[in-house]
């Protein structure tokens, strides 16, 4: 599978980029632990009903520059990398999709470059703030006090790095096969369904099954293009993403009352855990609230958190319905 890939100069960095088709032009913007292959199955049928694709490796990922301070990595930055990807290619305006933290990431664009953006949709991740009161690492220590929370274990510099490169293989295959429907109906068989799972002295492996076998969806192939990209990336500028969110906090406090007001669509998994992070607050139930004109809002069954992956027929369709009444 060979997409044309360039490096384009933006917000003084070079960004590996995907650049496919003609028309008006969509902005996809991957997650974590991922790359741009992640929107692998989006390319053709997005080329094929005439969209211009355009697809980063995020900052600190694959083949795109990978700056060392924390700073580097704040909303405002990434959100300026894709403004710099649209003024490279002479792009007056775009969609924007995002997945996982892609999606917040889209959600900001929009809200920070609001001229620049024709529509916004995010999957796993709905648009929401913290609050104004509260730094969301503290948000975090006051709801699961001693049980363990990824977000608060990755604020560590180099901890994690270590834990999650010492076997990249065993890491992705972990963390890929845990996280979606199936892992997740596993998870539930044993009465684990939020990230609430064990205490906060272990480690982000510790306690992860390691299926023999991978999920339908995911092939070794494509599980080896990811230890590739990681093998390239390291974990230090996608983990600084998360040790950004404090910096964010303080830097996009006017936008704490905001709404997405561009056209948006949202679309989850019924079991993704993103929506149960907050417990006995399901996620799903709460984001209509934070946008003037959420037009799309889908849950789709038997699918967990890597959405485009795991349902791309599904997505697909929603997706372009949604970009095409726009």
């Amino acid at each position: 599978m060979k997409f044309n890939q360039e490096k384009v100069k933006s917000n003084n960095i070079s960004i590996n980029t995907i650049i496919e088709g003609d028309g008006t032009p969509v902005v996809l913007v991957h997650g974590w632990p991922e790359s741009w292959y992640s929107w692998r199955h989006q390319i053709t049928p997005f080329i094929e009903s005439g969209f211009k694709v355009i697809i980063p490796d995020v900052r600190g990922y694959g083949d795109s520059d990978k700056p060392n301070n924390i700073t580097d990595y704040s909303m405002k930055e990434l959100t300026n990398d894709i403004v710099g990807i649209l003024d490279f290619l002479q792009e007056d305006k775009a969609h924007i999709i995002g997945h996982d933290w892609g999606a917040p990431i889209s959600w900001y664009t929009s809200l920070l470059h609001p001229e620049r953006i024709i529509s916004v949709s995010g999957l796993s991740v709905p648009y929401s703030f913290m609050g104004k009161d509260t730094k969301p690492t503290e948000f975090f220590k006051k709801i699961y006090k001693d049980n363990f929370f990824y977000m608060l274990y990755f604020q560590e510099e180099n901890k994690a790095e270590k834990e999650l490169e010492r076997d990249l293989d065993f890491t992705l295959r972990s963390i890929f096969s845990n996280s979606d429907y199936e892992g997740m109906i596993k998870n539930i068989e044993k009465n684990i369904k939020s990230a609430t799972i064990k205490s906060k002295n272990e480690g982000f492996l510790d306690g992860l099954s390691l299926n023999k076998e991978l999920p339908k969806w995911l092939n070794e192939k494509d599980l080896e293009y990811y230890v590739k990209q990681f093998s390239k990336s390291g974990m230090r500028g996608p983990l600084n993403r998360y040790r950004c969110i404090d910096l964010d906090w303080n830097e996009l406090k006017n936008f704490s009352e905001s709404k997405i007001e561009k056209p948006a669509c949202f679309i989850t998994g019924d079991l993704d855990p993103v929506n149960f992070f907050i417990p006995d607050n399901e996620l799903f139930n709460t984001i209509d609230k934070h946008y003037t004109d959420l037009r799309v809002k889908k849950l789709i069954h038997k699918c967990g958190h890597w959405t485009q992956q795991e349902k791309p027929k599904e997505v697909n369709e929603i997706l372009l319905d949604f970009l095409k009444k726009i």
